[in-house]
C-alpha cells in the first residue's frame, strides 16, 4: 500500500517550498501544487470508501492509511511519527484541499510580493493537513504550531491598517492557548502512565484515569482548544484578526483554524478522556450557549461586513461544541458536518466581503446600497453565501444545522428553543442585510465600479457549487464521517 499520508505531506512541502521560491511564477507553482493536493485527497477518499460501489461497501472501521516510524526513542518515552485518517479527519482534509485551492484562485491577482504570499498560504494548509492526520501528541503540537505563524505574517504584513496590533493578538492567544494544550496532553500521558506518545497508548491508558484527574485534564484541553475555536470570553482576537487580515487569510482563518479546535477537543479529548468530558459537560453546556448567543447578538450591531460576518463565526462554532457536548452519535455527526458546511459557507462570505471592498471601496453596511446592476454575479454570489448561512434548504447549512437542531432536542429537549431562536434571528439579519446591501437605490458606487475579475469569480464560483452539491447530497460527507467509532458513535 502507497504512503498516501507521507506522499501528500512530501507534496504540500515541496510545493511550498518552491512557491517561495518561484518569484512571479509562485501562483502557477502553488495552483499545481493545490490540483496534485485534491487529487491525492480524492485518492485517500477511493482509497478509504472503496469506491466504485460507494453506497453498498462498508466503510473501513477505525484509523486508514497508517503508517508508525521510529523517531525518539528513549528508555522512559517514546515518540513515533504516527499517522492516520478516520471518515471524520478525511472530510476536514478533503474541506483544507478545497478551500487551498479555492483561496489561491480568488487570490490570483495578488502583487504584493506574491511568492511570499501564496507560500504562506500553502504552509497554512500544509499545518492543518498535518495537525488531521497526526497520531503522536508531539507531532500534533507540532503541526499545531506550523499553522500559527504563516498566519501571523498574513496578517502581520499583507493585512489592514491595525494589522500588527492584530497579528500580534491572534498569536498571542493562540499561542498560549496552545501551551495550555501541550500541558494538558503530557500530564495526560505521564499521568495515565503511557510509554508512548502515540494516540492508541495513550488513549489506552488515559481511559483508566479516576474520574477527578480526567476531568481537570479534560478542561485544559478544553481552554487549550477552545481558544482556537474561539470560545467566549476569549474570542477577541477573532474579530479584530478577521477585519485585518488579506481576504485569503480571513478565508483559511475562518475555514480552517477554527475547524483545529473542534477536531482537536473530538479527537484528543472526548475520545481520550471520555469520564472528563461527560463530568465537565455542564461547562460545555453553558459557554456553548453564551457563545451562540453572544455571537449572534453582537454581530447584529455590526457595520463592518467582515466582522458581522466574524461575529457569526462565534455563533456557529458555538453550535458546533453544544453538538460535541451532548455526547451522542448524532450531536457529534452535527458537529463535524456543521464544521464542514462553516468552513465553505464562511470563506465564501469573506471572499465576497473581500470582492465588496475592492469593487466599492468601503465594506460598511450603512453606505453601500443597490449594488445588483454595478455587480449583478458578485451579489449573486453575496446572495448564496447568506442563504446558506442562514440554512436554506438544498444548501449545505440545512442539513448541518438540521441535524444540530434535531440533535439539541433528542438531547436537551427544549433547550434547543436557545440555538433555533437565534438561528431565527440570524436569518432576519442576513435577509435585511442582503435588501439593504444587494437592492434599493444606489450607494456608495463609484463610477469605476465593476463587476468580479475572472479568478475571484471562480474562486467563489467553485464554493457555490460545493454548497449545493453537499446540500443536497450530505450522505457524501455523512456516511464518511459515521465509519468512525469515536466515543459517541456506535460505529458501523
Amino acid at each position: 500500500m502507497l504512503p498516501l499520508i507521507s506522499i501528500v505531506l512530501a507534496t504540500l512541502a515541496a510545493g511550498t517550498a518552491l512557491t517561495f521560491l518561484a518569484g512571479a511564477r509562485a501562483r502557477w507553482v502553488a495552483l499545481a501544487t493545490s490540483i496534485a493536493f485534491l487529487g491525492e485527497v480524492a485518492l485517500m477518499f477511493l482509497d478509504y470508501t472503496g469506491w466504485p460501489g460507494y453506497a453498498g461497501t462498508p466503510l473501513v472501521p477505525g484509523f486508514a492509511e497508517q503508517e508508525t516510524h521510529a523517531w525518539i526513542h528513549l528508555s522512559w518515552l517514546q515518540v513515533n511519527y504516527t499517522v492516520g485518517v478516520d471518515g471524520i479527519s478525511l472530510v476536514l482534509i478533503l474541506l483544507t484541499a478545497i478551500l487551498q485551492i479555492a483561496t489561491v484562485v480568488y487570490s490570483w491577482g495578488e502583487s504584493k510580493r506574491p511568492a511570499g504570499y501564496f507560500g504562506l498560504v500553502l504552509l497554512t494548509c500544509f499545518g492543518s493537513f498535518g495537525v488531521f492526520v497526526a497520531l503522536d501528541v508531539l507531532l500534533f503540537f507540532l503541526f499545531w504550531e506550523a499553522v500559527l505563524v504563516p498566519m501571523f505574517f498574513l496578517i502581520g504584513y499583507w493585512g489592514g491598517p491595525r494589522r500588527r496590533y492584530a497579528a500580534l493578538k491572534f498569536f498571542v492567544y493562540t499561542h498560549v492557548a496552545s501551551i495550555v494544550m501541550l500541558v494538558g496532553l503530557l500530564a495526560t500521558v505521564f499521568y495515565s502512565g503511557a510509554t508512548s506518545l502515540d494516540f492508541a497508548a495513550v488513549d489506552a491508558s488515559a481511559r483508566g484515569l479516576p474520574a477527578i484527574d480526567q476531568s481537570f485534564l479534560f478542561l485544559a484541553l478544553f481552554f487549550g482548544f477552545g481558544v482556537k475555536f474561539p470560545i467566549v470570553p476569549f474570542h477577541t482576537w477573532l474579530p479584530d484578526a478577521h477585519v485585518e487580515a488579506p481576504t485569503g487569510g480571513s478565508v483559511l482563518l475562518a475555514g480552517l483554524l477554527l475547524k483545529l479546535g473542534g477536531y482537536g477537543l473530538i479527537r484528543w479529548g472526548v475520545e481520550v478522556l471520555p469520564t472528563g468530558f461527560l463530568h465537565d459537560r455542564p461547562v460545555l453546556f453553558a459557554v456553548a450557549f453564551l457563545s451562540i448567543a453572544w455571537g449572534s447578538v453582537v454581530s447584529l450591531a455590526q457595520r463592518d461586513l467582515k466582522r458581522m460576518i466574524a461575529f457569526s463565526s462565534i455563533n456557529h462554532m458555538g453550535i458546533v461544541l453544544l453538538a460535541i457536548a451532548l455526547d451522542s452519535s448524532l450531536g457529534l455527526l452535527a458537529a463535524v458536518l456543521l464544521m464542514f458546511a462553516h468552513g465553505i459557507v464562511s470563506a465564501l462570505l469573506f471572499m465576497s466581503a473581500g470582492s465588496v471592498h475592492h469593487t466599492f471601496g468601503t465594506r460598511d453596511l450603512a453606505s453601500l446600497g443597490g449594488i445588483t446592476p454595478t455587480a449583478p454575479v458578485l451579489a449573486t454570489i453575496v446572495m448564496a453565501g447568506s442563504l446558506a448561512s442562514l440554512g436554506l434548504p438544498a444548501l449545505i447549512g440545512f442539513p448541518a444545522e438540521f441535524a444540530a437542531l434535531l440533535a439539541t432536542w433528542q438531547g436537551l429537549q427544549y433547550w434547543v428553543l436557545i440555538p433555533l431562536g437565534i438561528l431565527v434571528v440570524t436569518a432576519a439579519f442576513y435577509l435585511w442585510m442582503m435588501q439593504r446591501m444587494l437592492f434599493g437605490p444606489a450607494r456608495a458606487v463609484p463610477p469605476s465600479a465593476h463587476d468580479v475579475p475572472w479568478f475571484e469569480g471562480v474562486g467563489m464560483g467553485l464554493l457555490v457549487g460545493l454548497t449545493v452539491l453537499f446540500g443536497i447530497l450530505p450522505s457524501l460527507l455523512v456516511n464518511v464521517i459515521t465509519s468512525s467509532p469515536v466515543h459517541g458513535f456506535p460505529g458501523p
